[in-house]
């Protein structure tokens, strides 16, 4: 699977940190469904639940959103969040660049633990 993962940390309104995100990307049970092309996973994990979007064709996931229900407010970007859109997702085409899993597996090694 691939990540626009810019899209999905850096943009507060989906209320990630690269922390949660990685801690809940790799323990979570997602159910999928199918809606005009594009496939949306409900996922929960022990840390965290959040629907994601998938471009159905090229397996791609577009947009994930913490579900943020009963919570006050959307959690604040941390210091290795903001680094890591300031590094990888400052210039336009970056922005739209997809991570493989491999490169999502190496950003998110250190926050696994």
């Amino acid at each position: 699977e691939r990540y626009k993962l810019c899209r999905i940390v850096c943009e507060k309104r989906n209320g990630w940190t690269l922390k949660s995100f990685c801690r809940g990307s790799y323990a979570a049970v997602c159910t999928k469904t199918w809606r005009l092309g594009l496939q949306s996973n409900r996922c929960v994990s022990p840390h965290t639940e959040w629907i994601e979007k998938v471009m159905q064709e090229t397996a791609c996931c577009v947009d994930a959103t913490v579900r943020t229900k009963g919570k006050p407010q959307v959690p604040e970007a941390d210091n290795a969040t903001r680094a890591f859109c300031m590094k990888h997702c400052d210039d336009a085409i970056d922005r739209e660049r997809e991570f493989l899993s491999k490169e999502v597996y190496a950003l998110c090694r250190d926050h696994l633990i």
